[in-house]
């Protein structure tokens, strides 16, 4: 099991947005030095819900400041983005940080995040088909061509080309059964929130991933693979979720908290709670989601 932090930079009333900002970039970069594997940040607009309205902006900084800890994106909403753009900019990001991105990807949920965009929420998995097609293509091949609904693409050739070859690795947020059967049969790994209610809801979106995979013909070795990265975070950290982990308490990838700039935090965690972090993590270190998650 790995651990990681995940982003979202609310904005509580009366402090100031260039503080919260400074303040969680300085926590992504604490994340490296308190051992953890991966941050996560998300993408919002218009609300003090997130000020991270630019994920790619936020895992440049994220990549400069820190040389170990890997840096995924949970998510960029793709009908908010040119697609030749975002893979253009998705590239550099894996150029500067040395091959450390993931790209997780979304549809967006939020009628007035469409509203700001002007972007018709009914297209929205259009616009994501569309999208992610592109994505991959202006990463893997020389040139290509591409005609749909939404865009049309004439012999370009994008560069540069990332560092993870074919391409970093891509995840799909999953709500909706459809997004689950859908990231199934593309084989990319689940991201699923477990912000409220039971542990109940992720076996069922395991058990309807894992069914998708199977029809679709994957080998058992192939499914253990993708469970493997499957991504989810929870408020709080689910400890039915993780019960070998029952005396934490804070952010993981598999389980982690999203950090809400309540107030100032220290420049530098005490060494005792640095131990704990460390400890949590090698304790936990042999655990999978797919025994954790067993009905």
């Amino acid at each position: 099991m790995r651990f990681g932090t995940y982003f979202f930079l609310q904005a509580p009333p009366g402090q100031r947005h260039a503080d919260i900002i400074a303040r969680e970039l300085d926590q992504m970069v604490w994340s490296e030095q308190l051992g953890f594997d991966e941050v996560w940040l998300t993408e919002h607009h218009f609300i003090d819900y997130g000020l991270s309205v630019d994920p790619a902006t936020l895992a440049c900084a994220v990549a400069s400041r820190t040389s170990r800890i890997r840096i995924g994106l949970a998510a960029a909403i793709l009908p908010f983005h040119d697609p030749i753009r975002l893979a253009e900019q998705m590239a550099l990001v894996d150029i500067i940080s040395k091959g450390r991105l993931d790209v997780g990807v979304g549809r967006g949920n939020r009628p007035s995040e469409f509203r700001g965009y002007r972007i018709p929420q009914v297209e929205s998995r259009e616009r994501f088909d569309e999208a992610v097609q592109i994505m991959v293509r202006a990463w893997t091949e020389e040139r290509f061509s591409y005609d749909g609904r939404f865009f049309q693409i004439d012999n370009l050739r994008v560069i540069p080309k990332p560092v993870q070859q074919p391409h970093p690795p891509v995840y799909q947020v999953c709500v909706s059964p459809d997004s689950i059967e859908g990231t199934a049969l593309r084989g990319w790994p689940m991201l699923n929130s477990l912000l409220f209610g039971g542990v109940e809801q992720l076996v069922a979106s395991r058990d309807r991933y894992v069914a998708t995979l199977q029809k679709a013909g994957r080998s058992p070795a192939d499914i253990a693979a993708l469970l493997d990265r499957w991504g989810v975070s929870s408020r709080n950290g689910s400890r039915t979720a993780i019960p070998r982990c029952s005396r934490a308490s804070g952010p993981w990838r598999s389980g982690s908290r999203r950090s809400r700039g309540r107030g100032s935090w220290p420049t530098r965690w005490p060494s005792a709670r640095r131990t704990r972090w460390r400890a949590t993590s090698s304790r936990c270190a042999s655990s999978a989601w797919g025994s954790s998650c067993a009905g």
